[in-house]
């Protein structure tokens, strides 16, 4: 009896790692896609209203109450504070600080990217900046779409082999 507790405890705990894999690819493509549509509100807010960055950063974490939301509010929060740090430095910053964020070092590097032109440039300028990091962002998100599904599965297949393994070693 106890040995088929521990079977499948063994089991749902290494399924449970794989699941989480996939989970974190969700997550992943979810907060790019809200990357996405807070890059295209900034871009319109810099060209048409001339937005100020924290105000922008506001707006953009009141839009979004998931952790792209409070990576906007920690760079609102920052940029207010510290008026001589660079957005690329404000940008890494709230990166670090907001733990519900899953984004790749490709992502990272984009929005560094764009935190250098940000406020450095005219307007024009921004906004081909914005534009490059949609397009990386996006390309991003298509290939991470195109094989997000096997991945998953691949995932909770591996994690669900894995305890299936290390049980019957173990019983």
């Amino acid at each position: 009896m106890f040995h088929w507790i521990g079977f499948i405890c063994i089991v749902l705990a290494s399924s449970s790692v794989g699941f989480g894999y996939a989970r974190a690819i969700q997550c992943q493509a979810a907060q790019l896609k809200e990357l996405l549509n807070a890059l295209c509100y900034m871009k319109n807010e810099i060209l048409y209203r001339m937005t100020p960055l924290p105000e922008l950063f506001d707006a953009l974490a009141n839009l979004q109450k998931s952790a792209v939301g409070l990576f906007f509010s920690l760079c609102s929060d920052s940029m207010k504070r510290e008026r001589t740090l660079p957005i690329s430095g404000i940008f890494k910053n709230a990166a670090e600080k907001c733990r519900g964020l899953c984004i790749s070092p490709e992502t990272r590097q984009a929005l560094l990217g764009l935190g250098m032109a940000l406020g450095r440039f005219d307007v024009d300028g921004q906004c081909r900046a914005i534009e490059l990091a949609e397009k990386r962002l996006q390309q991003e998100l298509n290939a991470l779409e195109q094989n997000q599904r096997a991945r998953c599965r691949g995932y909770e297949a591996i994690g669900i082999c894995t305890g299936l393994a290390v049980a019957i070693v173990l019983i």
